[in-house]
């Protein structure tokens, strides 16, 4: 369901749009900005993985990674000559999305067997057992809290649930008018929380990516624009300067955007990258970038030459 074609080429444009219909404030995007993104290729991690789609940094120098089987795999920049650790999901299936306790501990989705899970002291155990929905993309806050994206069985309902505990806190699923705000089918929505506190959303099946905030409100709205192909979103990151990292597997490309999501500019083969599905940013801002046909897990710096100002600080008056 989740396999999408990658084709190459880009021409670094995007055409964003700010939602103004009643569902969120009328904050101004300023489309993209020439010359802010300078991606370097630092390190290159031989994963063994089998068509490695998910990852999640472990520190400043390593990383959860998973592929289409049931085997998650965690590899270190120290040594990379050898997995660190190494375990088999519970249902014998793929992971849905990997995520990252705040003590530390590696988590996972599990689409079919509608569970969030913990891997700790080499066992595997349910953290979250959803009888009708099933889970997708998940994240941690900077609070502790668990934000799962789900389906129901048929996909014709999507949402967004804050766990505190086993503790539902908010659900997100419809705008302020009560229409749906993600489409039906059965690809996936997957989350993560920008450092601003704002929730970025990416509905694979819309292809757009959706930036709320912390009620639930949209804020903006990315649909990619005029890239050199069919725009197809999937794995999304973000970093302490609230860029959102997004995989495009339509173009081949990774989109670093503004908390905005104002262009900054791309990521590329250009750049020593290509066929890139997963995505996670490590404690040094530092992209982490799984390559789905050499199983290689990629190391990516991205300087930012000039910084943009989302919202200006008006002068204090005397």
């Amino acid at each position: 369901m989740d396999k999408q074609v990658g084709l190459y080429g880009v021409d670094n444009r995007a055409i964003l749009s700010s939602v103004t219909d009643g569902l969120g404030p009328n904050r101004e995007s300023g489309g993209h900005v020439d010359g802010v993104c300078k991606p370097l290729l630092v390190d290159t991690i031989q994963t063994g993985c089998d068509i490695p789609r998910r990852v999640v940094c472990l520190g400043s120098s390593g990383a959860w990674v998973s592929g289409i089987d049931d085997v998650i795999e965690a590899w270190s920049m120290k040594d990379k000559s050898s997995v660190r650790d190494i375990f088999q999901t519970l249902s014998g299936r793929r992971p849905t999305d990997l995520a990252l306790s705040p003590e530390g501990r590696i988590v996972y989705s599990d689409h079919f067997q509608r569970r969030i899970l913990k891997y700790k002291n080499r066992q595997v155990k349910t953290v979250l057992f959803f009888r009708k929905w099933r889970p997708s993309g998940i994240c941690y806050t900077s609070s502790g809290e668990l934000l799962v994206g789900m389906s129901n069985a048929d996909y014709s309902e999507k949402k967004i649930r804050r766990y505190d505990g086993k503790k539902i806190r908010h659900v997100i699923q419809f705008d302020q008018r009560g229409r749906a705000l993600f489409t039906p089918g059965d690809l996936a929505i997957f989350v993560k929380e920008n450092k601003n506190r704002d929730i970025c959303v990416v509905d694979c099946q819309a292809k757009v990516l959706l930036i709320l905030n912390k009620a639930g409100c949209v804020q903006f709205k990315y649909s990619g624009g005029h890239v050199g192909g069919d725009f197809n979103p999937g794995c999304l990151a973000t970093d302490s300067l609230c860029r959102i990292l997004l995989t495009d597997t339509g173009n081949d490309v990774i989109h670093v955007l503004d908390r905005d999501t104002r262009l900054l500019g791309v990521i590329d083969r250009s750049h020593g990258v290509t066929g890139c599905v997963g995505i996670a940013v490590d404690g040094e801002d530092r992209a982490w970038v799984t390559e789905c046909h050499t199983a290689k897990l990629k190391v990516v710096t991205i300087s930012t030459r000039t910084v943009v100002k989302a919202h200006p600080t008006q002068p204090k008056s005397e």
